[in-house]
Parts: C-alpha cells; structure tokens; sequence
C-alpha cells in the first residue's frame, strides 16, 4: 500500500512542477554560496572566483536542454553529455596579471542582490503550488 501512495504523491507533485522548483531553489541555493564565497575572499591573493550558468544549468536539471546525452547502461561509464543527474559546472575566473585576485566587488554584490530575488520568488511559487494542492484537498 505504501508503494501505491509513494508513486500517485510523486505523480501529484512532478504533475504541479514540485521537482522543478527544488531543482531551480537547489540552483539557487548553490549560487549564492559561491558568490557569497566570492565576496568573503575579495582581499584574497590568488583567488578565483566561482559562479554557474544558472539558466544553462537549470535547462539542464529539469530536461530542458537542447544538447544530446549518450546512455548510461553500467555505473562505471563515463557521462557524455549533458545528463541531469551529473553536478553543475562551476566556472573559475582567470586572474588577469597585475591583478590580486578575479573577484570584481561591483559585480558580485549585484549577482547576490539579483540570486537572492531569484530565489525567494521561486519559493514563493513553490508555495503557491501547495497552497492550490490544498485546497483542491480540501475543497475550500
């Protein structure tokens, strides 16, 4: 009986976009961390900065890419492609000569500013959907 519950909630929950929206707050989540870590090491020698494509990434992680991802028939095989399941890429800036490091202030605090909407809108619609699963539950 439990397996029947298991399978019509996780059919409920991809039919209203559940999956997507935690794959979209993950990526979020993800970001900030390395734009956070970007603007703690601003004075650091040598540091690269870190930051994802976030829209790349996200086509990624829900399906939505246009790039073709060759099978996966045994654990020990090499992803080829763009798999959903793989890790998001995390890009490293170079550090230009004369430079102390990559990280450009004026531009990680907007990123953070600009990720933090991101993410609270995308909670917020998250939200939305469980309060119409609600009352579509019970009828009010």
């Amino acid at each position: 009986m439990y397996s029947v519950d298991n399978k019509l909630t996780n059919y409920i929950f991809d039919k209203i976009g559940v999956a997507d929206y935690g794959k979209f707050l993950d990526l979020a989540s993800l970001r900030h961390k390395l734009v956070a870590s970007n603007v703690a090491n601003v004075s650091t020698s040598g540091y690269k900065a870190r930051d994802i494509d976030f829209q790349a990434e996200l086509d990624r992680a829900t399906g939505q890419s246009s790039h073709l991802a060759g099978t996966i028939t045994q654990a020990n095989h090499l992803p080829l492609g763009d798999h959903a399941d793989r890790d998001p890429k995390i890009m490293k800036e170079k550090v230009q000569l004369g430079d102390l490091n990559s990280v450009d202030i004026d531009q990680e605090v907007p990123k953070m500013a600009q990720n933090e909407l991101m993410y609270t809108m995308g909670a917020r619609l998250l939200e939305r959907k469980f309060r119409g699963l609600e009352k579509a539950i019970t009828s009010k």
